[in-house]
């Protein structure tokens, strides 16, 4: 059965969340007071309204109170972020996520119920150094200003050439910052590398330039 989903706040963070929720195909609706973002992203999510986060009337027209799961994405406005959450819980949703802005933000959210506590800096960063020096699959990361990193399986026609032969830093503005071989991690390889086809390379650069590329890559978001 599936799990019934909210995202109240469609920022940068609120907007990627719903989307990949949509893409699992869960039921979601989407709500932000701003009218352009909620046009954006309408046919991306199952529900989308305009709205107040901090209007309890407004929560319970959109149907929040029957989601299973809400997530409180927006923390710019800590004041906001903190009474969205204090309604959805006395409202008796059964899952409060929140995106906090800091630790003190977090203690409060802890204080009044928030069920998981998400800082999205600090999460991103330590999925980051677990994937480059781990063996797992490969993913994305969007670091912000449209710049990513990526794991991915090298091009067929990279397999057996010098990183120096690539030269991707002055052909594409790609930065390799690791290489991913067996049990070992290559951090910041030499140019002299040689590239495997086994090899799981980890690149940083805009995304633009990556797509460019059609890499390999197993979730984007």
């Amino acid at each position: 059965m599936k799990k019934q989903f909210a995202v109240l706040g469609i920022g940068r963070f609120g907007s990627k969340i719903a989307r990949e929720l949509y893409y699992k195909k869960q039921e979601i609706i989407a709500m932000d007071k701003d009218e352009a973002v909620i046009e954006n992203i309408k046919d991306q999510v199952t529900h989308a309204f305009v709205g107040d986060i901090t209007d309890e009337t407004a929560l319970k027209e959109a149907g929040v109170t029957e989601c299973d799961v809400v997530i409180i994405a927006e923390s710019t406005n800590m004041e906001s972020n903190i009474v969205a959450a204090q309604i959805c819980k006395s409202m008796g949703v059964p899952t409060v996520i929140c995106k906090a802005q800091n630790t003190v933000h977090g203690k409060i959210l802890n204080k009044i119920g928030v069920d998981q506590i998400i800082f999205p800096e600090q999460d991103t960063a330590i999925k980051l150094v677990n994937k480059l020096t781990s063996q797992g699959v490969l993913d994305y990361f969007d670091v912000g200003e449209n710049i990513a990193i990526i794991g991915t399986k090298p091009l067929a026609n990279w397999v057996g050439q010098k990183l120096s032969d690539l030269d991707l830093r002055n052909k594409f503005n790609i930065t390799i910052l690791a290489v991913r071989r067996g049990n070992e991690n290559m951090v910041i390889p030499a140019w002299s590398t040689i590239i495997e086809s086994n090899d799981t390379l980890v690149l940083i650069g805009r995304e633009e330039s990556l797509k460019e590329l059609n890499l390999d890559i197993t979730h984007k978001t």
